[in-house]
């Protein structure tokens, strides 16, 4: 099965989150797919827990990028009329509006912890996996 896996449940995966079991239960033998933008926004949230001094360690952020580049991840590239279509309709992050329209082009499930994007993507039409 194929699924569109955000940035929120791979940061619960590669930061050792307490979601991350839930993430791996719904992510068995699936194959990854994530917009293009996908690193910069693991980047984004890694920098962002370094500014707020959750990551302290040097060395720590390094094995997490590194756990994320061993994800085998398909990138998509999205159609940037339809993403701010979504961004315009909801009123949402353009980072959101990638997932949601990788879903819903691709008509695959969304793996997301974000409670927002489960309920947009609901109404959207999506399959929402997640918490």
């Amino acid at each position: 099965m194929e699924i569109v896996l955000d940035a929120s449940a791979i940061i619960a995966v590669i930061t050792d989150e307490p979601e991350a079991v839930l993430v791996l239960e719904h992510s068995q033998n699936a194959l990854f797919i994530s917009p293009s933008v996908i690193s910069f926004e693991i980047a984004n949230s890694l920098s962002r827990m370094v500014k707020k001094g959750l990551i302290n360690d040097r060395y720590k952020i390094l094995d997490i990028i590194n756990s994320f580049e061993q994800i085998p991840i398909r990138l998509f590239n999205n159609n940037l009329e339809n993403v701010m279509r979504i961004v315009w309709d909801y009123k949402i992050y353009a980072y959101d509006a990638f997932y949601l329209e990788a879903a819903k082009s691709l008509n695959v499930p969304l793996l997301t912890l974000d409670k927002d994007m489960q309920k947009i993507g609901k109404d959207f039409g999506i399959k929402i996996l997640g918490v």
